[in-house]
């Protein structure tokens, strides 16, 4: 009963799901916010994956990727999925400042980890390849800075349904992300009823409800850090199954579909 009272009572901060725990908005970075230089940052991978934040295919995102870890000289950066779709700029003095998108988490809970930078944002910030054409390299000093940039090339707001939730949706059950705010997102509603984060993503798992409500013409509504709101109807918003793949062309897609 007394922690009820406290969170009740507190006047002056705001409460969050992230990742299934209450999380309180003043620990979110905004737009600006940047960490001292301090930051280790390496090279991922020739392209990011499905997993992570597995954002949505086929929209036209800026360039860049990174995955995101959770080291504390991260500060108020440390990776969270509200920061999925978010984009950073890295600036390590060896080369010149890069900007990509949060596309993953890097060695969650390792709290060890920078920045990974998938290979064309690192050949971007010109921070040197290894004898075979592969980058390599690590770099302890770092800054990261949370930017007002878009995800996409495009400003306006997009919706879309987790595309590995695309075969199981129905109206007792979905999973769906609001993208292309700078500002981090904090929580969403569908029809009323509260979200929670799916997995290591910015989308929001809604059910299984006792009722079919999830329908098409439902509300949802997401509220982000600094207070706006954002509300569409799911039916607004992209079901496509194919994920966002950075690094090996600005408009390649995962399709969940596709059986190999």
């Amino acid at each position: 009963m007394k922690l009820l009272l406290l969170i009740v009572g507190c006047p002056t901060t705001a409460l969050a799901f992230a990742g299934g725990l209450l999380m309180e908005e003043s620990e979110l970075a905004m737009p600006g916010y940047a960490t001292d230089t301090d930051i280790q940052t390496t090279p991922w991978a020739e392209s990011s994956d499905v997993g992570g934040c597995s954002l949505p295919g086929g929209f036209p995102y800026k360039p860049y990727a990174l995955a995101l870890g959770d080291m504390p000289a991260l500060g108020k950066l440390v990776f969270k999925n509200n920061y999925c779709g978010l984009v950073l700029e890295v600036d390590c003095p060896q080369g010149k400042p890069v900007k990509a998108v949060v596309a993953s988490v890097k060695d969650h809970y390792s709290y060890a980890t920078g920045t990974d930078l998938v290979w064309d944002a690192w050949d971007a910030a010109e921070l040197g390849d290894g004898g075979d054409g592969n980058p390599q390299g690590e770099y302890t000093n770092c800054k990261v800075t949370l930017t007002d940039e878009h995800l996409l090339t495009t400003v306006d707001p997009v919706c879309a349904q987790r595309p590995d939730s695309i075969s199981g949706a129905s109206n007792y059950y979905r999973s769906v992300g609001m993208f292309n705010n700078p500002v981090p997102v904090v929580s969403a509603t569908l029809a009323g009823i509260a979200g929670k984060f799916s997995g290591d993503s910015a989308y929001f798992d809604f059910g299984p409800t006792g009722q079919p409500v999830l329908k098409m013409d439902a509300d949802f509504t997401v509220t982000y850090a600094d207070g706006s709101t954002i509300t569409k109807k799911l039916g607004d918003c992209g079901s496509s199954s194919s994920v966002h793949i950075f690094g090996l062309g600005h408009n390649v897609g995962f399709d969940f579909n596709v059986v190999e």
